[in-house]
């Protein structure tokens, strides 16, 4: 076990000597990090990495016109093959999320490191498969990609599932992130756009400063699309996430009703996501 440091060890010290362990306690807490899925007595806990990932996925899934549940079948075969990262190695000449092979035309390199064309790839082998809605999640990760270990998709149906309901199945607040430490890859509201653009393959309702909205059909799509936002808030610094009256911000208070206040973007009406990014130093 690692020592205690000197300087932690007088605060526990002074603590227990007044009887307060509530200094000791927050030190000793980790701070919280990453991202929050479902509504469950314990959400599923991801990072932030997974989470933009998953609401890829996702976004491709819809886009490509295929269901939750399919969504929880590609959600499920990326936690089996990459854990939700993009990585670029694996077996023999595996990459990407789902472990896809350059040798047997999955795509190339570049291609399946693409995390949008490697979503749809899965999804056109799935649609394929006879019977593949009727089968358990698992089994239908298996068809798709013809493991050498079929039976290792089934341990991650649960978490399959809870990712699906958040970001395909309309689930109200269904994501949650915290603000982490390192700096955002893009405040370019125009980034954040084309983004969307290529991931759902519709464009933005609109672009007015820092402020982008989307649009929806209805409260399924709006929180599904408003559930994205929140995953790509990391990557965009994003500062908050309007839809249907509530509003989300980076902490661990995650999706509120605000009280009182009149946001500049009407987004208290079902048919308008509104994101704002943060303003470039």
């Amino acid at each position: 076990m690692r020592p205690v440091s000197t300087a932690l060890a007088l605060v526990l010290a002074a603590g227990l000597a007044t009887g307060c362990s509530e200094a000791a306690d927050e030190l000793l807490s980790p701070t919280p990090t990453g991202c929050f899925i479902g509504h469950a007595e314990e959400p599923l806990h991801l990072t932030a990495e997974q989470t933009y990932h998953a609401s890829t996925i996702a976004a491709v899934g819809l886009r490509d016109g295929m269901d939750e549940r399919a969504v929880a079948v590609a959600i499920a075969t990326a936690f089996q093959e990459s854990k939700l990262s993009n990585v670029d190695y694996g077996d023999h000449d595996s990459l990407g999320l789902f472990q896809q092979r350059p040798s047997v035309g999955w795509g190339t390199e570049e291609e399946i490191l693409d995390p949008v064309y490697a979503s749809f790839k899965f999804y056109e082998k799935l649609r394929r498969i006879d019977g593949w809605q009727d089968m358990a999640i698992g089994d239908a990760a298996q068809a798709v990609q013809v493991s050498a270990y079929p039976d290792l998709y089934a341990q991650w149906e649960d978490e399959g599932l809870a990712v699906a309901a958040a970001f395909a199945g309309g689930e109200e607040a269904g994501a949650s992130c915290i603000a982490g430490e390192d700096e955002a890859d893009s405040t370019d509201t125009d980034a954040l756009a084309e983004a969307y653009a290529y991931q759902w393959g519709v464009e933005v309702a609109g672009v007015e400063g820092q402020v982008v909205t989307i649009g929806a059909d209805d409260a399924t799509a709006g929180w599904n699309r408003a559930s994205w936002a929140v995953a790509k808030s990391y990557e965009y610094d994003i500062v908050s996430v309007e839809y249907a009256g509530m509003r989300w911000e980076p902490g661990e208070d995650g999706w509120i009703t605000p009280d009182g206040e009149v946001a500049e973007v009407a987004a208290a009406e079902a048919s308008l996501v509104a994101i704002t990014v943060n303003t470039p130093e």
